[in-house]
């Protein structure tokens, strides 16, 4: 005895389904045989037909958009950029420091004054070589300038004067106390000393390691500074160019689900018509309508997919949205650039010799190296004990005026000069020096394994790159396969939708099939740029190969041009607190 299955609602729905493809494949037979081949080829022609006009109201809600090439969209983002303009001036801020840190040898020049007042009782000594004076006054006025510099092994430069006012009550003249104590103006005397004087450290801060370490630092730092600026241009063509080809992706999207929505809707108008002719099921008619419904949700969220990828592409070029158009729902920008390209991913060898020359990360932290070096230098000088080598040579005048104390040092005739040596030795073995010097050595090693770890991520990153284009490569292939036999089998069903032998559940399986198909062919094409985009990244080809690299000089060019620009547009701001709220898009800079 056999045993009867309980009812089950799936079983009934597949049994009704069946029934309906039979009744459907009757009438498409019926059909073929009262209107012949020749019709069914017209009906084939016409379903090519509504394909065609699909993709053509597809592109109407683009139709009030301006057209948005890539390269313009790039040159927007280099002009207005913030994040870029700040890392220019974060540049010329730096080169400005280095350039400033060789004011440390410019000459100095130095002048003093001062007046000296004493005065005292003499002792019985004192008053026996003062022809016996019983106190000592005097009054003197010290005049002195000079030009003093420092030179690069670490000496100390001077050459100056020196101008004695000399006024006291000394009186020269051995019966100068039957006088009585006086201070006439006859007793007035004018010394004078023209000379240099030298001190050149020997051991410790002397010669070039130690003198140039703080310009040499600041220079490193300025190219360090100057790499992080194409670093920064770097990531924000990479974000930029992504977030075009993002837009692409949301944009196609869009064209997408609007040919899907027009097909579900001619399937939806042909269930209708048959139904009215009694020739459908009113279930065909439902699932047309959830289809249709199901169509016009996912195409609002590719909707606001797009708004999104708009939004991160206006971000980018560092303008405020105008109040008067924000929020409106036509699309202000199309993407009229096609992602398909001929370029082929380089080859691992040649992309990663690149990296040592312009790859930003491995530049910036070679230099950081190169700083520890330095400064492991210095710190290894600061280890010696201070020897410095001193010396002094001049003449010297003396007379009742200064114009003939001046001639007497003219002469010549009364020479002055000091040499000597001073050392100075830290009595506790240099505790400072030696653990200074211990921390350089480690802060160097830390740097260099730093250098090695960069050149690793970076080999590492170049290589998966470069394998993840060549497989998009490979898929952008298979997926345009994929969408050529999904239309042309889309087209089939459409007209055979149109004469009757085709269900209309099978034609929006298949165009559900397109679909995917499509979105998968544009998100490769996305994929793949953005994978090639990686690639230049990684080994710093990326402002190259679009031929905006630039040198420190042209960027301090660059720099000067910005800074006189945003002055000049500054000058044309409204000062009212107020305004800084919002400004209106005329007053942002522009070419």
């Amino acid at each position: 005895m056999k045993s009867i299955a309980p009812f089950s609602s799936n079983s009934y729905y597949t049994d009704w389904m069946n029934f309906l493809r039979v009744r459907h494949l009757m009438k498409a037979n019926q059909l073929c045989n009262l209107f012949g081949l020749r019709r069914l080829l017209a009906l084939l022609f016409s379903g090519g037909f509504v394909l065609f006009s699909i993709s053509a109201n597809a592109q109407l809600i683009f139709s009030n958009a301006a057209d948005l090439t890539l390269k313009d969209y790039l040159h927007e983002v280099l002009q207005h950029n913030n994040s870029i303009q700040a890392q220019m001036l974060d540049a010329e801020s730096n080169r400005r420091r280095a350039s400033g840190e060789l004011g440390a040898f410019e000459p100095q020049f130095e002048a003093s004054i001062m007046q000296e007042v004493n005065k005292r009782t003499n002792s019985v000594q004192q008053e026996a070589s003062q022809s016996g004076q019983g106190f000592f006054s005097e009054r003197n006025t010290i005049y002195d300038s000079g030009i003093e510099a420092l030179i690069p092994t670490g000496g100390k430069v001077r050459l100056g004067a020196t101008m004695s006012d000399l006024g006291n009550n000394v009186n020269p003249n051995p019966l100068a106390s039957l006088e009585g104590q006086t201070n006439g103006i006859w007793t007035r005397q004018y010394q004078t000393f023209v000379g240099a004087t030298l001190t050149q450290p020997l051991l410790k801060d002397g010669w070039l390691t130690p003198v140039l370490a703080q310009y040499r630092l600041a220079a490193l730092d300025s190219g360090i500074a100057f790499q992080e600026y194409r670093q920064k241009l770097m990531l924000t063509i990479y974000q930029a160019e992504g977030t075009y080809w993002n837009l692409y992706f949301a944009q196609e999207q869009v064209r997408f689900y609007d040919q899907s929505v027009s097909v579900a809707q001619e399937v939806l108008n042909d269930a209708s018509e048959k139904v009215k002719a009694g020739q459908g099921a009113e279930l065909d008619v439902m699932e047309a309508q959830s289809a249709l419904a199901l169509r016009n949700t996912k195409r609002n969220d590719a909707m606001q997919t797009y708004y999104d990828a708009l939004g991160h592409l206006q971000m980018l070029t560092g303008m405020e949205p105008d109040p008067i158009h924000a929020g409106a729902q036509d699309p202000a920008y199309r993407v009229v650039d096609d992602p398909h390209t001929a370029n082929s991913p380089p080859d691992y060898q040649t992309s990663f010799i690149q990296v040592f020359e312009r790859n930003p990360d491995y530049l910036i932290q070679r230099q950081k190296v190169d700083e520890e070096r330095l400064r492991l230098g210095v710190a290894k000088n600061e280890l010696l004990p201070e020897l410095d080598f001193k010396a002094a040579y001049g003449f010297n005048g003396l007379g009742s005026t200064p114009e003939n104390a001046w001639d007497v040092a003219t002469t010549e005739k009364f020479p002055s000069w000091s040499v000597g040596l001073e050392l100075t030795v830290p009595l506790g073995g240099n505790i400072r020096g030696r653990n200074f010097y211990k921390a350089a050595q480690l802060k160097w090693q830390e740097a260099y394994l730093n250098l090695r770890d960069v050149q690793t991520q970076i080999a590492s990153s170049l290589s998966m790159t470069i394998q993840k284009a060549r497989a998009w490569q490979q898929s952008i292939q298979s997926y345009e396969t994929v969408v050529r036999y999904n239309k042309e089998l889309l087209q089939t069903q459409l007209a055979r939708l149109k004469a009757g032998t085709a269900e209309a559940q099978k034609v929006l399986d298949v165009e559900a099939d397109l679909l995917d198909s499509q979105q998968d062919l544009a998100s490769a094409l996305g994929q793949y740029r953005r994978a090639l985009l990686e690639v230049e990244l990684n080994s710093g080809t990326i402002l190259k190969n679009r031929g905006i690299d630039i040198t420190r000089e042209e960027l301090r060019r660059q720099t000067e041009e910005m800074l006189d620009h945003n002055n000049a547009v500054a000058q044309k701001i409204p000062r009212s607190p107020n305004d800084y709220l919002y400004l209106p898009a005329s007053t942002q800079p522009s070419n």
